[in-house]
């Protein structure tokens, strides 16, 4: 596969390309919004399995995620890139995934959709291919790229209020990168951990959101019978 959605998603959505400002005093929970943010970062980067759902919108193509990801290397969801699909499964260190005809002919030719489409395939989660699925089940590579490029020694940020994300009460933190036109919003929950459930960007470029959900709770994937084996095709 020639490129990672992985990285387009995330970079997309990383918070450190959000320059959020804010005035004033913030009063939940006794921390500044900047505080906030760090504890919500530091809870969520911690968690050992999270599902995460969201649609990103560019210029050219839409990229989707349905995913439930662990820290325990056991993973599965769909990820889409354009009209590409691709159901991915990591188990015992091997990624096994089963992409549609779009999906095929982006990230490989058409030699590959017509071998390929609609079968499940594998290959070592440390190969090329492999890691740029596996990023997207293992929760902790996830987060740290999503989370890590916050810039929260000169970033500032705002209290626009309250908001519900599935039923759970949140604290909504807004802010405008003024050179790139990008807004963005940060629902961190206001009871129990701090987690982030939810992420939206929007303004002039890309724009789209996700969400966290199922935090800690155990990720069950079944490697599919008959997959085959790319490294194998691979080695000749």
């Amino acid at each position: 596969m020639r490129v990672s959605p992985t990285r387009l998603l995330v970079g997309a959505l990383t918070i450190g390309g959000m320059t959020l400002g804010w005035s004033g005093s913030f009063a939940w929970a006794g921390t500044s919004p900047k505080q906030t943010l760090k504890n919500a970062i530091s809870a969520t980067e911690s968690v050992t399995s999270v599902k995460i759902i969201g649609e990103i919108h560019e210029t050219t193509q839409t990229i989707s995620l349905d995913v439930s990801a662990s820290t325990a290397g056991v993973g599965e969801g769909t990820v889409g890139l354009g009209t590409g699909l691709v159901a991915v499964r990591l188990v015992g260190g091997t990624i096994y995934f089963m992409g549609n005809k779009n999906f095929w002919t982006q990230q490989g030719n058409a030699s590959d959709a017509q071998l390929f489409a609609g079968k499940w395939v594998d290959t070592a989660a440390s190969t090329t291919s492999g890691k740029s699925l596996a990023e997207f089940l293992d929760s902790a590579t996830f987060l740290k790229q999503l989370f890590g490029g916050s810039n929260l020694s000169s970033s500032k940020f705002t209290k626009v209020g309250t908001a519900k994300v599935a039923g759970k009460s949140t604290v909504v933190l807004s802010g405008v990168n003024e050179k790139t036109k990008t807004s963005g919003k940060i629902y961190v929950a206001t009871s129990g951990p701090p987690y982030i459930l939810k992420v939206v960007i929007g303004g002039d470029g890309d724009q789209g959101s996700l969400t966290f959900s199922q935090f800690n709770q155990p990720v069950h994937s079944v490697a599919p019978s008959g997959a085959i084996d790319l490294d194998t095709l691979a080695a000749g």
